[in-house]
């Protein structure tokens, strides 16, 4: 009976893969993202699929902000363009951080579109910082986009 459930459970998970496709920028001079300073991944998806679309998104600790407005832009492989905003929170209402810090780096994942149908050929995901109290977002140390798939065999 044990080898049955084993089996059914192999089976199952057999039925479908997950996988993660990321980049992540590091070129962050002095850790200062400059508002003009445009951030550009590329990612060549070789079959159809689905995928939650996350911001990758390390800071220091502490940053002095607990929210970032972005904006990401998504183009597909036909020329296709899709405008989100995004508000990067660091902390909730009562001061409680999301990001998960080890010593003094800190690091954030927050989804922008979930379930995207992603057709096979060249997408670019573009971030744009929109932080106005400075031409920069301070204490900045990495970016990235990450593509969670699942496939169905």
């Amino acid at each position: 009976m044990k080898k049955i459930i084993a089996l059914i459970l192999l089976f199952a998970f057999a039925s479908c893969s997950k996988f993660t496709l990321s980049k992540t920028i590091e070129d962050f001079p002095g850790n200062r993202w400059e508002q003009k300073d445009v951030k550009s991944f590329e990612f060549d998806v070789k079959e159809d699929m689905d995928a939650d679309v996350a911001i990758l998104f390390s800071h220091v600790d502490d940053p002095q902000y607990d929210k970032v407005p972005l904006e990401v832009t998504i183009e597909g492989p036909l020329g296709e363009k899709e405008n989100i905003a995004v508000m990067l929170r660091l902390k909730d209402a009562s001061g409680k951080e999301y990001s998960d810090c080890v010593g003094d780096v800190c690091d954030l994942t927050t989804v922008v579109k979930e379930i995207m149908p992603l057709k096979k050929g060249k997408y670019v995901f573009t971030i744009k910082n929109l932080y106005s109290q400075h031409s920069y977002l301070p204490n900045v140390l990495a970016l990235g986009i990450s593509l969670e798939t699942v496939t169905h065999k």
